[in-house]
């Protein structure tokens, strides 16, 4: 009987949620299309701010074509050329 009372519950709940996330408002929106817009802008701050992070800590090194550098798991900066391979740059 308790199995059954949680699957209800959990039935329950899942319908409450999907009713409240598609539910349309008077301007046409739902509270789900909303919340999947603020995860993007959420994504794109991530990526910005982690590029910034990168930046700072390899001192805005770019490749010789403004290519992003990398680096690996020894510490060794590379970008990546056009076909995809690593080229390494040289320490100084």
């Amino acid at each position: 009987m308790k199995n059954i009372a949680g699957l209800a519950g959990i039935a329950a709940g899942a319908a409450v949620l999907s009713i409240l996330l598609f539910r349309k408002r008077e301007d046409g929106t739902t509270l789900g299309n909303n919340l999947l817009g603020k995860a993007k802008d959420a994504g794109n701050n991530l990526l910005k701010y982690g590029e910034q992070l990168k930046d700072r800590l390899l001192h805005n090194v770019k490749g010789p074509n403004g290519e992003a550098v990398y680096l690996d798991m020894y510490d060794r900066q590379f970008y990546e050329d056009p076909e995809g391979k690593r080229v390494y740059l040289e320490m100084s």
